[in-house]
């Protein structure tokens, strides 16, 4: 509905006065429900050709967090935790940070910007609180928390779930979107339940939320039930994954370090066997789905991510997975003997384990690719502090 009324709006000005751009943004987190991202794809897809069209200066963006930063790397390479209300880290990495990034790009050349949103009040209370919490100037806007340059316009956050149907099934949209199709997709993301609106009395459709399939924060994801009670089958996989994922969050199930990352006792990170047999149970679902669930370059920050783990990885560990998946033999690529002599002499030297060399190594490469150095000396304080810990556990055993 808001990019409705913003391209009516800018086809009801002469064409010598569109001269600011104007850019459409929405995120895909890589999770996202299957459904939801081909439907978005092929709306972007329309405006962007309505815009050119009609020479409106808009453009169509669909954002993703870097690989680096992705859901299955913070996962399976970092060994996060699936996500929980306690421990929420994937809202702000996945879903905002990509469009912040984003404007910040762009606000050396805009100077400043228009942030124009269809949040609305009656979605839920929080939003309601929030939207109601900050001021509005003499223009109806709203300053931005987290971008100073920034101003938030909400103009349709007083309409009814109702009012936003009646609109969108009496105006068609001015790219020629399928507006039936997107209420048959919330349709089906109620179970088929969801009644036609035909007056204020009836219960509105569109009250779903669609978000990660992989969202371990809800204890249902009922949108995902729903697409697949309506016969999008491919959501039983992924539900299936997603209840994989809650089991191995669990401590009790010994799937975690119960070592925390500043060294503390309590359960830490997800062990590498954990995140190995991630690896492959979600290999073999992009096999049974035919789904690009992962790409080559998270594979690539996995690995480099196991490198530098407790109990690291050799830096075969993703391509073993692969070839094992695959059914071949897996050549090795690691065999360099004169790395590992010169190696073994460096631990040797230093008085620390060749483990412990390899993950301090693959640390600072890891900060190197990511051109950042913040955070990196405790890190690898951390890594000692792990080496002289398992010696002392060592010399323990020993004297028992």
């Amino acid at each position: 509905m808001i990019v409705s009324l913003v391209f009516e709006a800018l086809m009801s000005l002469p064409k010598q006065t569109l001269k600011k751009d104007i850019s459409i943004v929405c995120t895909d987190t890589r999770v996202e429900i299957p459904a939801v991202v081909a439907r978005v794809a092929g709306e972007l897809e329309l405006m962007q050709r309505c815009s050119d069209e009609y020479e409106l200066n808009v453009t169509t963006q669909m954002l993703k967090p870097p690989a680096e930063h992705s859901f299955w790397v913070n996962i399976i390479g970092r060994g996060y935790p699936p996500p929980n209300r306690t421990f929420r880290w994937c809202t702000q990495r996945l879903k905002i940070n990509p469009v912040s990034d984003f404007i910040r790009s762009k606000l050396g050349h805009w100077g400043e910007a228009i942030i124009i949103l269809g949040a609305r009040r009656s979605e839920s209370g929080s939003r309601a609180q929030t939207l109601g919490a900050r001021a509005k100037n003499h223009h109806g806007l709203r300053r931005h928390d987290d971008l100073p340059r920034c101003w938030i316009s909400a103009p349709i956050e007083n309409l009814s779930t109702f009012e936003v149907w009646e609109y969108l099934f009496e105006r068609p949209n001015p790219w020629k979107g399928d507006n039936q199709g997107l209420y048959q997709l919330y349709k089906d993301a109620s179970g088929g339940e969801c009644p036609l609106v035909v007056d204020q009395s009836t219960p509105a459709c569109g009250n779903s939320r669609f978000g990660c399939w992989t969202c371990t924060v809800v204890e249902r994801d009922k949108a995902s039930e729903g697409l697949l009670a309506s016969g999008d089958h491919v959501m039983e996989s992924l539900l299936h994954f997603r209840d994989i994922l809650i089991h191995f969050r669990d401590p009790e199930n010994g799937y975690r370090d119960m070592v925390r990352k500043n060294g503390q006792d309590g359960p830490g990170p997800l062990s590498i066997d954990a995140r190995k047999e991630l690896l492959t149970r979600l290999l073999a679902l992009q096999d049974e789905t035919g789904l690009a669930i992962i790409s080559e370059e998270e594979l690539h920050w996995i690995q480099r991510f196991w490198n530098s783990a407790r109990n690291p990885d050799d830096g075969t560990g993703v391509v073993n997975i692969i070839f094992q998946q695959k059914g071949t033999a897996m050549p090795d690529i690691s065999d360099d003997s004169q790395l590992t002599s010169i190696e073994q002499n460096v631990a040797g030297e230093k008085d620390i384990s060749l483990e412990t060399l390899r993950r301090l190594v693959a640390k600072v490469e890891e900060y190197g690719e990511s051109h950042r150095a913040v955070g990196l000396p405790d890190e690898l304080l951390q890594i000692l502090q792990d080496d002289l810990r398992e010696r002392a556990g060592g010399d323990e055993v020993s004297h028992a």
